[in-house]
């Protein structure tokens, strides 16, 4: 800073207090002498200058103690001689130009507590259209702390009798603005601060600040104005306000107009108009016609029955879409009604919407439930074919048809299972739970190929028979004739033979139903008839040693069995159990067995004692689990007769040897006495053979 001494003393305005006082130095004399030689020179040289735009990059210092004073630098670029600056709501202020990057000014200590704007301008070289306002800054101008001892209270002053009201009146305008963001697109929200500055003579009271109708812009969020504080003789407030930007709103810098509405002390009324801009980007024009909505009645629709389809169309784009046309693709579930698939529906504006109505009529192959039905829109944009491809999902309500129904109400083999080889006649009963009657019935063992047309008879390669189960005494069909709805069950027979070579298992035999529906159609139904075959075992049981025919009550006789398997597959064997009626087992009744090898055997033993004369029978059952997991059994009996056994008088006299007994060759000396009850028990086991 150059070491001048500047003196900066408050400037009253003279239109209040009717006087006004200015005292500067000499040095200031000739600084603004200075500066008046200067802009007449630089008035001449700024016609042949370029126009350049003006920044500000920050001030300093931001905040000052009221009662002080002390020096302001700006920096920037682009300063010249011309250069001002200002405090608003500050009367003029001495500044420096230092370098075309700085600026210094000096901050006058009678400031008032507040937050001053510094305002940078060049109104003798004014920039071009394109630049921006310079950021606005700002002076903060605080209190001075509170003194330690607090002052003496002045005297109180004697009341002065109220003035007299000055003519006048308030006058708002905008000093200065900055938009966020600076640059938006149509449809955008820009949001502006705004200082606005009173410089009437009267204080402006109630203040409502609203955005103009009528142009491009509108108040965002439906806001209707902005309240202002009161803004006395000078003053000047800061405020904030949002307006959006129309979809059609023309590329570059638009205005933005501002309608303040006050009123001074006595209640009177004033308007005043003000203007903000922001530069809009241009967009290219395009419209964009889409499917926003549909409906359609009847909800949900019938196979077969008309529709009305209302659809919404709307243009997103920013440009008019002409000549809109809607076509119904003839691929979904609609087919075209009385006014065809094509329905015009004629210019949509940007940003508008156009609903047409298209009678159509459902196709009777739709299928239950929600279907897809594609549509598509063309129209044109600037004259150029534009097309939008888009699709709609109908609900089809099911609807039921009266159909024959034929089922298998139950089946009958005459046994459990069946064995290879068997011989067996298959018992059906059939019956029609349908709502219609199905018309020339023919039953086929077998599976019938679709492709054997509506004869009834299936012929040539489209018949294939069971492979397990072969039909005897006919073709393997047979033709039942018309069957009624809802009619009783009715019962057919075939006879079969199952194949010698199928292995144990559970196999289905198809039979297929033919039959014609009520609206002349062919229709074939497939059931199945599950029948369980049981490959026995293939054992050669042989006793070893025959069994004898007949046995005395009382005699035991032995039981051996040998079991040999001569089948293709080993047998499961569990236990074998050894049971007799008028017998007892004495030993084996129970032996287990364990799994037999095919060209393997065993044997089985036991013994047994006939209990009383008559037939005895004697059961060995032999336990096993079969190819199904399921537990069976075979069952042997042998009938032997129980003889009564020889009869022995036990009352018959003794032999009288004479006395003395003759010698029988026993021992030299004396011959013991004869026990009777020895002798006796000896004669017994003679006769039995279980003794001598």
């Amino acid at each position: 800073m150059r070491n001048e001494q500047i003196v900066i003393t408050k400037h009253e305005d003279a239109r209040a207090s009717g006087r006004g006082t200015t005292r500067r130095t000499s040095t200031g004399l000739l600084l603004a002498a200075l500066l008046l030689l200067a802009l007449t020179f630089g008035a001449a040289s700024n016609v042949a200058q370029a126009q350049v735009c003006i920044t500000v990059t920050g001030s300093s210092p931001s905040q000052i103690t009221q009662g002080t004073s002390g020096i302001l630098i700006i920096t920037g670029s682009n300063f010249t001689a011309t250069t001002k600056v200002r405090l608003v709501g500050v009367p003029d202020i001495q500044y420096t130009l230092i370098s075309d990057s700085q600026l210094q000014a000096a901050i006058p200590s009678n400031l008032a507590i507040g937050l001053y704007i510094v305002e940078i301008s060049d109104p003798n070289n004014p920039p071009p259209p394109t630049c921006a306002a310079p950021a606005a800054r700002q002076l903060n101008v605080i209190a001075p702390p509170a003194p330690t001892n607090p002052p003496t209270a002045p005297p109180i002053p004697t009341l002065a009798p109220p003035p007299t009201d000055i003519p006048g009146t308030p006058n708002l305008i905008v000093r200065s603005f900055s938009a966020t963001p600076n640059t938006i697109k149509p449809g955008d929200t820009v949001v502006f601060t705004i200082d606005v500055f009173n410089q009437g003579n009267r204080t402006a009271q109630g203040i409502a600040v609203t955005i103009d109708p009528g142009g491009k812009f509108i108040a965002s969020g439906g806001q209707a104005s902005v309240i202002l504080p009161d803004i006395g003789v000078g003053g000047s407030t800061v405020f904030t306000i949002a307006a959006v930007a129309a979809s059609d709103t023309p590329g570059g810098p638009q205005t933005v107009g501002l309608t303040f509405n006050y009123r001074d002390f006595s209640g009177q009324t004033y308007s005043t108009k003000g203007a903000v801009t922001v530069t809009v980007e241009t967009l290219t024009q395009a419209s964009q016609v889409t499917l926003s909505r549909y409906r359609y009645d009847p909800n949900p629709v019938l196979p077969g029955e008309p529709v009305t389809v209302t659809v919404l169309l709307t243009n997103t784009g920013n440009q008019i879409a002409q000549q809109v046309l809607v076509q119904v693709s003839a691929d979904g579930i609609m087919l075209a009604g009385p006014q065809g698939n094509s329905f015009p529906v004629g210019d949509i504006p940007a940003g508008g919407s156009a609903s047409v109505d298209m009678p159509l009529i459902v196709s009777t192959t739709a299928k239950t439930g929600p279907q897809s039905q594609a549509i598509s829109i063309a129209y044109l944009q600037g004259g150029e074919a534009k097309n939008y491809t888009g699709s709609m999902t109908l609900d089809v309500a099911k609807v039921t048809v009266p159909a024959p129904v034929m089922l298998l109400d139950s089946y009958e083999t005459g046994s459990d299972y069946l064995q290879p080889g068997q011989r067996f006649t298959l018992s059906l009963s059939l019956k029609n739970i349908g709502d219609a009657d199905a018309s020339g019935l023919s039953v086929s063992f077998g599976s019938v190929d679709d492709n054997s047309g509506g004869s009834g008879t299936p012929t040539g390669s489209s018949f294939t028979p069971s492979t397990t189960f072969a039909p005897l005494g006919s073709g393997g069909t047979l033709f039942v004739g018309d069957v009624q709805a809802n009619s009783e069950p009715f019962t057919l027979e075939q006879e079969f033979i199952v194949s010698g070579s199928v292995d144990s298992g559970v196999f289905g035999l198809p039979i297929t139903l033919r039959y014609t529906q009520p609206d002349g159609t062919a229709s074939q139904t497939k059931l199945s008839a599950s029948l369980v075959v049981l490959v026995p075992p293939q054992l050669r049981i042989v006793e070893a040693p025959p069994l004898p025919e007949t046995v005395s009550a009382g005699d035991s006789i032995s039981l051996a069995l040998e079991i040999a398997n001569r089948g293709r597959k080993g047998v499961n064997f569990t236990t074998a159990v050894v049971t007799a009626e008028n017998g007892e087992v004495l030993d084996g009744a129970e032996t287990y067995l364990g799994p037999l090898r095919n060209d393997d055997d065993t044997i089985v033993t036991a013994t047994v004692i006939a209990q009383a004369p008559g037939p005895m029978t004697i059961t060995v059952t032999l336990n096993y689990t079969d190819d199904l997991n399921q537990p069976q059994a075979i069952v042997e009996t042998y009938t032997i007769e129980a003889l009564e056994a020889p009869n022995i008088d036990f009352e018959q006299p003794t032999p009288d040897f004479g006395f003395p007994p003759p010698d029988f060759g026993g021992g030299q000396g004396e011959t013991p006495a004869a026990d009777s009850e020895d002798l006796l028990g000896r004669l017994l086991l003679g006769l039995l053979g279980l003794g001598s």
